[in-house]
C-alpha cells in the first residue's frame, strides 16, 4: 500500500475513533433516539446530488441495520451505561461477530484461528461485564454489543452489495432512520423532540454534524475507496487501531480512565479481533 493510502487510512481511524467523544458531547444535550433521528436527517439534502443506488433492499436493509439499529442501540448505552473510549473498544466486536453470522448463514468457513480469537474476544467480554470498574453497566454491555450485533448484520448486507457507491448507499439509507426515531423519540424520551433541538447550543450542532459529516460521509468514502484499490486483508486491520484512538482521545477531551482490569480485558478482545481479521491471512503465508 503506497505512503499516500496509508496516509488515508490513519485519517478514517482518528475520524471514527474520535467519533466516540463526538458522540458523548452531542448525548449530553440530546437524548439517545432523537440523536440518531437527527444525525441522518440533516444528511438527506444530499439526496438531491446522489443517484440513488440500483434497488431499495440494500438502502432499507443498512438503514435499519446500521443507521438505526446500530447506533441506537449505541447512543443508549452510551447515555449513562458506557464510557465512550470503552464504547470504542466494545463495538469492534461487530468483527468476530460478522464471522459468525457468516458461517451460518453464508456456510462460510472459520478456521480455527478465528475461533480461537472469537473466544479471545468473548473471555475480554465477559471480564469487563464481571468486572468492570464503574466504566460500563451490564445493561451497557448488553446494548453495545447489541450495536455490534445489527452492524455485523449490516455487514452481512454488504456482502451481498458488490460494486455499489458506498456514499451513496449510507445517504440513501438516511431516509430510514429519521420518521421511526422521531416517533420513538416522542414516545419514550421526550413529549417536545422540537424544542430539544432548537435548545441545542453551538457544541451540540457541531458534535452532530461531526458525527454525520465526518464520521459517515468522509470515513465512509475513504474506507470505501481504499478496498476498491486494495484487498481487504490490507485495509481492514487498520480498523483495530480506532479503539485505541476512541479511548485516547476520550481521555483528553473527557478525561475519562480506564482500570487495569478494562485494560487487560480490551487487549484480550484487540488480540481476537486481530486473530479473527488477519488469523486466515498469516496461515496462508506460513504453509508457503
Amino acid at each position: 500500500m503506497p505512503p499516500r493510502d496509508i496516509l488515508l487510512a490513519l485519517v478514517v481511524v482518528i475520524a471514527w475513533g474520535s467519533n466516540f467523544t463526538a458522540m458523548r458531547l452531542a448525548l449530553d444535550e440530546l437524548p439517545p433516539l432523537l440523536f440518531v433521528g437527527l444525525r441522518f436527517a440533516i444528511l438527506l439534502p444530499l439526496l438531491l446530488v446522489l443517484p440513488r443506488p440500483a434497488g431499495w433492499w440494500p438502502i432499507i436493509a443498512i438503514g435499519c441495520f446500521i443507521n438505526m439499529g446500530q447506533f441506537g442501540f449505541l447512543f443508549s448505552a452510551m447515555e449513562a451505561d458506557v464510557t465512550a473510549g470503552l464504547a470504542s473498544l466494545l463495538l469492534q466486536s461487530q468483527a468476530p461477530i460478522t464471522i459468525v453470522l457468516a458461517a451460518i448463514f453464508y456456510r462460510e468457513r472459520v478456521s480455527a484461528v478465528q475461533v480461537a480469537g472469537i473466544t479471545l474476544a468473548v473471555i475480554g467480554l465477559a471480564v469487563i461485564g464481571s468486572a468492570s470498574g464503574g466504566n460500563v453497566t451490564l445493561a451497557g454491555l448488553g446494548l453495545v454489543l447489541c450495536g455490534a450485533l445489527s452492524w455485523a448484520c449490516g455487514n452481512l448486507v454488504l456482502r451481498r452489495s458488490p460494486g455499489v457507491d458506498m456514499m451513496a448507499l449510507f445517504v440513501w439509507a438516511s431516509l430510514v432512520p429519521p420518521l421511526p426515531m422521531l416517533a420513538a423519540a416522542f414516545a419514550f424520551e421526550t413529549p417536545d423532540p422540537f424544542g430539544v433541538i432548537a435548545a441545542l447550543s453551538l457544541q451540540g450542532w457541531l458534535s452532530v454534524a461531526y458525527v454525520a459529516g465526518i464520521s459517515t460521509l468522509l470515513g465512509f468514502s475513504i474506507w470505501g475507496a481504499l478496498l476498491s484499490r486494495h484487498p481487504a486483508a490490507l485495509v481492514t486491520p487498520f480498523a483495530l487501531l480506532i479503539p485505541v484512538v476512541g479511548l485516547s482521545v476520550a481521555a483528553v477531551v473527557l478525561g475519562e480512565t480506564i482500570t487495569w482490569v478494562e485494560a487487560g480485558a480490551g487487549l484480550l478482545i484487540l488480540a481476537g479481533i486481530a486473530l479473527c481479521v488477519l488469523g486466515p491471512q498469516l496461515q496462508r503465508r506460513f504453509r508457503r
